[in-house]
């Protein structure tokens, strides 16, 4: 982790937040100039100048960097799980339990990658799906089909980023020459969202409390002969608040 503190700050902090990785005590930016993070909206005669915008690099076991999430402020970043999910890693054993669906078209977990999340936490919202035999749903493309969709209700303070879908395949439905991007095969779906940062929120924070989402799961689906009617289904998901970390 590499801040502009001196050593004697930087040590304190990591007492209080019992860190367990190495810290780079970076006086006079210049390793952060390096890295090209400088954070420029601040005014050099700003006592916090040298600050870097937040984000995290993501290393291979060669210690070259593949990948970085940056924000540009310190209140609002993703979250370590929700970064590992947008890379495709699997979230197997993290203890966060899912929503499980099942309908006749299709089997699919809707689940949360943090229990636990402060305000301004930008978190990730997954949705598995797997199609049932023969079963096809409709991906964005151009054509007119309900497209699968994880839509989280609108709430004071909540945003909701674009959808991330994986990539799609064409289906040919011969009896209408008709060719849709669909998906056939085990998929998923990631809706970020951003824990509201409002007066609210970071008292229920304070005292443990929690804050629920609440959204819909849209999709139609297509075997080889019938496309059937669209299916909407409730979800929703309760997270654990944890005050944000401000020194």
């Amino acid at each position: 982790m590499i801040t502009y503190d001196p050593t004697e700050i930087q040590q304190a902090y990591v007492e209080r937040q019992g860190l367990q990785f190495p810290m780079l005590s970076d006086v006079g930016s210049e390793v952060i100039k390096r890295y090209g993070i400088l954070n420029e909206t601040v005014a050099p005669d700003s006592r916090v100048y040298g600050i870097p915008h937040p984000g995290t690099f993501i290393l291979d076991p060669d210690g070259r960097v593949v990948d970085r999430f940056f924000e540009q402020g310190y209140q609002q970043r993703n979250t370590v799980s929700s970064i590992a999910v947008k890379l495709g890693n699997p979230l197997s054993g993290t203890g966060v339990d899912g929503t499980r669906l099942s309908t006749d078209h299709l089997e699919a977990v809707v689940y949360p990658t943090d229990e636990a999340v402060a305000p301004g936490n930008r978190v990730s919202v997954v949705l598995d799906v797997t199609p049932k035999a023969e079963m096809h749903l409709y991906a964005p493309g151009s054509h007119a089909y309900q497209v699968i969709l994880l839509r989280v209700d609108a709430q004071e303070g909540l945003v909701v980023h674009p959808v991330i879908y994986p990539e799609s395949e064409i289906y040919h439905f011969e009896p209408l020459d008709e060719r849709v991007e669909v998906y056939q095969q085990p998929f998923r779906i990631i809706q970020d969202v951003t824990i509201p940062i409002t007066p609210e929120t970071r008292e229920r924070a304070q005292s443990g409390g929690t804050i629920t989402v609440d959204g819909v799961f849209e999709y139609q689906a297509c075997d080889d002969a019938i496309c059937y009617n669209p299916v909407s289904l409730p979800v929703s998901w309760t997270l654990q608040l944890r005050p944000m970390v401000t020194d």
